[in-house]
């Protein structure tokens, strides 16, 4: 059974998956001054330096929005407009299985691409004699803390999709809620420990609130 919704998961979200692969390497492409698509304009220029310049981390930070909020919605308000919820809860799996498949399955896969983006980039940028500006490892922090805080996004995106509301105000509310909580958590000292405490407390009230609904909504 978990063999088989995890196929079904990756199956339907592999390609927003591979859409963000790409758009993280053109990005990342931009950045080391080699722009592939003319919206990047000229890219990297010497003098700036990796990472605290900011445009490697707005460029994540805009692309892993986009994609995490497409694979929250893919996995949820698509299976409604489907009609396919009948199907998957018939299945012999508790529907708390089921809903915690499909939350292991998109949170993954949104960390390791966002993983595999900001590595790609650093490796890039620690390797002698592509730019003139030093590099040091702790550069990319807050790259890793944007990475981290986005699942929140996700999350918002995940409770968005599940939620019965009639209106479309109210059943998305979840996700500005978690796009304001992001930065919120984001800028909180003493990361990583008060941080990670912070972003654990947030993302446990996002996935209780799913069960919740997910418990009392009539399928």
């Amino acid at each position: 059974m978990l063999k088989a919704l995890l196929y079904k998961e990756l199956r339907e979200t592999g390609w927003i998956t591979l859409l963000a692969l790409a758009a993280y390497f053109v990005a990342a492409a931009s950045c080391a001054g080699y722009p592939l698509l003319p919206i990047f304009g000229r890219g990297w220029e010497v003098g700036e330096i990796p990472f605290l310049d900011g445009s490697f981390i707005t460029a994540f930070c805009w692309i892993s929005v986009a994609y995490t909020i497409a694979l929250g919605f893919r996995q949820t308000a698509f299976e409604s407009a489907r009609g396919t919820w009948v199907f998957l809860l018939h299945r012999p799996a508790s529907i708390r299985y089921l809903f915690a498949v499909k939350l292991a399955v998109g949170a993954a896969s949104y960390l390791l691409c966002g993983a595999v983006a900001i590595l790609g980039y650093a490796a890039w940028a620690a390797t002698p004699g592509k730019h003139a500006s030093p590099f040091e490892w702790w550069m990319t922090a807050w790259a890793w803390r944007a990475w981290a805080v986005i699942t929140l996004v996700y999350l918002g995106a995940f409770l968005a999709g599940i939620r019965p509301a009639r209106w479309f105000g109210t059943r998305l509310l979840p996700l500005p809620a978690a796009g304001i909580m992001a930065p919120l958590v984001a800028i909180i000292p003493c990361w990583p420990v008060l941080g990670v405490a912070a972003l654990a407390v947030v993302c446990g009230c996002l996935v209780g609130v799913t069960y919740f609904v997910v418990r009392t909504r009539d399928f």
